[in-house]
Formats: C-alpha cells, structure tokens, sequence
C-alpha cells in the first residue's frame, strides 16, 4: 500500500494521529522531532522528509523504512502520563477535598470551597446552627457555640444587666436578665426581708425591702408610732405605742410620775393625772406645816398621796423682843416666847418671865439654858405650865426629852416645881429641888442664889448664862 505524506493527510486525521495510533497501520507510534540532512527540525511536527534516500520509521522492522509487521518500538519512546488536578465543585471528592456536593451553596454541610462546614466557619449551616460570626466572643449577637445570643445563656449582652443562665428570682439576677433591686418584687434571699414592689413605706414592706417591725422608724400597721428607738421616756415606747398616762413610765418634761396601774389619787405613789404626790410615807421630801398655806407651825404629816395637817396650827408669833436663842424650828413648831442675858448682880430675869409665853395654842414649852447659842441644854414640857400652872407641888412626868446642843441625853429628875404651883410668880424648879449647886442638873430660877438662872442643868458655868425660852403648839 502506498503511504501518504504526512503532509497530505486531512486535518481530522492528523488530529487522530496525534494520539498516537497510525491510521494507515493501526499501530501506536510514538512521533519525535527529526532532523533533516541539513540539520533543521520540522515545523509541523512530524518527521521531516530527507534529501536523499527512502523515508524510513527509526526501529521499524529491517530499517528498510517500509513498514514491519509489528507495532513500530521506539526503544527511547516514554509511556509515562500525568494525573489531572482535582477540580473542586466537579461533584467528586478527590485529592485533599473533604467534601464536594457540587455546588456553590454555603449554607450546607459542604462549602464551596470543599472543606465541611463547621461552627465558625461564618457561615450559618441550615438546621444546624443559628448564627456563625466566625469568632469566639461571647458578649455579642452570636456565641462560639453558633448559637444565638439570649437571656438565660449565661453570658451577658447589650442591653442586659446580668445573665446568670438560669430561672431563679430570688437570687441577684432575675430571669429576665435584669439585676435583682428593692421595688421589683421579688424578695432577694439573704438580702432583702421582704419586696412587695412599691413605694408605699408604712404598710408590711417598707421602701427599704425590710420587713416591718417596731424600731424601725416607720409607723406601719398596727403602730401608733415609731420613732426607731428604745427610749420609754419619750413620746413613743419601744412598743411602738404612744406615751399616755398610766403606761408605767415618766414622759419626760409631761409627767411628774407614773406608776402604771398603781397610780391612785388617795394612796399614791402617783396621782392618776400622773402627778407626784406630795408625800409618800415618811416621806415629806423636805415640807413642814410652813410650806402648808394657812400654818405657821405644827408637825405635818403624810397621809397617802397628801400631807396630813391635823398637828399644823397657824399660831401667831409670841411677842419676843429678848435674847435670841438657838434655832429650832427644824425641830418642830418652836417659836423663841423668851430671852435673857442673867449676869452677876443684876435683875436680868423678871419674877414674871414666861408672860410672853402664855398662848392658847402653845401646848408645850422647851427651856434651854447655856453660855451660847453653842453651849447649851435643854429640856421640853409636854405642858404650857406659864398657862395653866401645875397641878401638884412638884408635878411629875411633864418632861420628855433633856438634850444638849448636839442631841446627846443628860439626866434629870422628871418633876417641876413652883411657888403656888405658877412658875412665873414666884421661885421655880425645873429637873428637882436642888437649890443653889451648879452641878445640880436642873435651872432654879429666881432662889436668891448668885444667878437667876442658877445651876444651868449641871454645867458648872460659873459665869453669864442665858436663859431662853419656846412654845410649841
């Protein structure tokens, strides 16, 4: 058979050849470069004709140049071929891809890129996931689990005040991502004592979520006051109650006294207007029949919850103009009726000396007898004897104290004597009969002796003495 030239072969054939197969043998040859006898390679890439000498295949059989029998080997030929690269999105899963569903979607579990799609790969996966932001901050719109952000989630975002993920009110973050505050009504435990959700201050709750209680400076239900203290003399009690009259306790700057349910306006200790009785007892915080009106002297007394005035007399003043003697008005009703000054010689003490002391309201007399008004003793006649003179010569039992200036005792015999029975008109004796001695303890007055007011109740003078004399009712 005669053979082409291979520049005269029709283009599809040629195409045909380039893979290899000989059309007019079907053989695969494998073509390379030749050179011409000048040296030149063909542009067209197939052996190019010689000058000189037949056309001949390299390696072909007998290397006549006609072709063999067999398929044309080419001892320096490669049957060597290379592996096309992976096309991402061909559908099939090749070289280093995880994944290839074919598509261009990102929105399912294969990307377009073929990696498989994942939890912060910015893409949100459908039915898979929520969101995806492609980052690992909790504190915005989507957290690292691509899962949308929410209150109860545990982490806190924009406009919540807290997220402690769970449903529990009663600690400090409540449910709805707000931070548990007095007023919200719910009762904050170990915080607050009670949440009622208002502003109202004086019913069960106040506005400080405590529960009510006396002591707490807001009058609530039930107290009539409360001024947050313990105080009970005061105008609020540590009750919670108003102070008044009769509670037992003494309102300071209000009430003189309060004994509660013992005030009593005849027994005391207390009036019921919560006034202090004048007396209580024995007593008499200080009174005598003075202080009374319409007494000037007496013994006063307590009878319950008020003075008892029935030993108080409003007795004028005797009408003394003598020596004034020591004071006892501290004693009882004592008024000075008599003063003299007895000195060697003269007529000091008059045969009438206790004129002045006759009174129908003075009951009984005290005479005293010393150098001062800070040495001397004295007795008291439970009788005025200058007005209804004695009624035995002498009359006994009439003397019921005999003192000194600082109350110590001295001893007497108790018995007066008088001329005629009338001390002031004649000589008297007041203690015993004893005449001129001055250690006899007793005053004889007017006995001629060397003083008027001899012997001085045994005090052995031997000078001036006076001589004073009391009345009492």
């Amino acid at each position: 058979m005669a053979r082409l030239h291979p520049s005269l072969l029709p283009v599809s054939l040629l195409l045909a050849c380039a893979g290899g197969e000989d059309p007019t043998t079907g053989f695969v040859t494998v073509t390379t470069p030749m050179t011409s006898s000048t040296g030149m390679e063909s542009t067209s890439g197939m052996p190019a004709p010689t000058t000189s000498g037949p056309e001949s295949t390299s390696g072909g059989p007998g290397g006549t140049g006609e072709s063999g029998t067999g398929p044309d080997t080419d001892s320096g030929a490669s049957n060597a071929t290379t592996e096309p690269a992976p096309i991402c999105g061909d559908g099939k899963v090749e070289g280093g891809e995880a994944c290839d569903d074919g598509n261009a979607v990102n929105t399912d579990e294969c990307l377009d890129i073929c990696k498989k799609a994942a939890c912060g790969d910015g893409f949100v996966q459908v039915g898979v996931e929520e969101c995806d932001d492609a980052n690992v901050d909790n504190d915005d719109e989507c957290l690292d689990t691509c899962v949308a952000a929410k209150c109860g989630d545990g982490f806190v975002q924009g406009a919540e005040g807290c997220d402690d993920g769970n449903a529990v009110n009663t600690d400090g973050c409540l449910d709805t991502c707000v931070a548990a505050a007095c007023g919200d009504g719910l009762v904050w435990e170990g915080v607050e004592g009670c949440d009622d959700g208002n502003q109202v201050d004086d019913d069960a709750c106040s506005n400080m979520c405590a529960a009510a209680s006396c002591g707490d400076g807001v009058k609530q239900m039930g107290e009539g006051c409360d001024d947050g203290n313990q105080v009970n003399t005061d105008g609020c009690l540590d009750t919670c109650q108003p102070a008044k009259c009769g509670d037992g306790f003494v309102q300071a700057g209000v009430e003189e006294c309060d004994a509660g349910g013992m005030n009593n306006d005849n027994t005391g200790p207390c009036r019921t207007d919560c006034t202090e009785c004048d007396c209580q007892g024995n007593d008499l915080k200080g009174k005598t029949c003075k202080d009374i009106p319409g007494f000037n002297c007496g013994t006063l007394a307590c009878g319950g919850c008020g003075f008892n005035t029935s030993m108080c007399v409003s007795a004028m003043a005797p009408n003394f103009m003598g020596q004034v003697g020591p004071d006892f008005s501290a004693d009882g009703c004592w008024q000075q009726c008599e003063g003299y000054l007895d000195q060697p010689g003269g007529d000091e003490v008059p045969k009438e000396w206790g004129n002045d002391c006759v009174g129908t309201q003075f009951k009984k007399l005290r005479i005293a007898c010393g150098a001062s008004t800070n040495q001397y003793r004295f007795i008291t006649v439970n009788k005025n004897v200058f007005k209804d003179g004695l009624n035995a010569y002498p009359e006994m039992g009439l003397i019921t104290e005999a003192k000194d200036q600082n109350k110590n005792d001295f001893v007497t015999q108790n018995q007066i004597y008088a001329t005629g029975n009338h001390p002031h008109t004649g000589v008297s004796w007041w203690g015993n009969g004893n005449g001129c001695n001055e250690a006899s303890l007793s005053v004889t007055i007017n006995n001629g002796c060397s003083w008027e007011a001899a012997n001085c109740f045994g005090q052995n003078l031997g000078g001036p003495r006076y001589l004073w004399v009391y009345v009492s009712p």
